[in-house]
This record gives structure tokens, sequence and C-alpha cells, in this order.
């Protein structure tokens, strides 16, 4: 469960401790070499975040984003496949699933399970 509660956690982020906010990181070393060019121009002017924030993008994809949270000045910096993004509207569920694939999984699994079941019933009552 650890390390599925830490998959979410960029791969640049060398050392990092959890927050008590979910999916946020507190910054303690980052690998420049894993950084893309946007993430690097914003390393070398602002210096490390304080925190790395994870949310995903709010439509039918469900991009996974990074925010750089500075504290001292408060700024925010977001990046979608390392490219920094102006504005994004991100949601706090970190599932990659939208809506409509949850429902779809959901009922799929439902049904596989009855079939399974039936099969079972089959196979022990019928059959004997």
């Amino acid at each position: 469960m650890a390390s599925w509660g830490c998959s979410y956690k960029p791969s640049y982020l060398q050392r990092g401790e959890g927050a008590q906010v979910s999916e946020r990181w507190r910054v303690r070393k980052i690998d420049s070499s894993k950084l893309s060019a946007d993430e690097s121009a914003v390393l070398e002017k602002m210096g490390p975040p304080q925190y790395i924030r994870f949310y995903r993008k709010l439509d039918a994809l469900r991009m996974p984003v990074y925010a750089w949270v500075y504290t001292e000045p408060v700024r925010l910096f977001s990046f979608i496949d390392g490219k920094q993004v102006g504005y994004v509207v991100v949601d706090d569920d970190p599932s990659a699933f939208n809506e409509h694939q949850k429902k779809v999984f959901f009922w799929s699994s439902v049904a596989a399970a009855t079939v399974g079941g039936l099969a079972l019933i089959y196979y022990f009552v019928m059959k004997k």
C-alpha cells in the first residue's frame, strides 16, 4: 500500500516527505537532470519549491498536473507533461478515470461477477 500511495510522486523529486494534505510533498531535494525545459526555467528563477502538489486536469483525459507551491512570496506554477500552463482547472481526485469510465468499470465488474456466480452455480448444482 505504501508504494501505491507514493505512485504519483514526481520522478525528479529525489528527497521529499509527505505533508498533511493528500498528494502533496515537502521538497527536500530535486534532481535537475530529470526536469523539462519549463521546469528548469522556473527552478532557475525561483529556486526549489517548498511543496509539490499532484492533481488531475478536470476533463475527459484526466492528465496529471504537478503544481509547484512557493510560500514566500506565495506563487503557484502548474505543469502538464513538463510544460508550464498559465491556467488549468484541476480535480483533487487522483484517479485516472473520469466519471463515465468509473461507471463502465463498476457495471462491467458487476456483470462479470454475475456471470461467474451463475457459472459456479451451474457447475456445482446442475452438473452433479
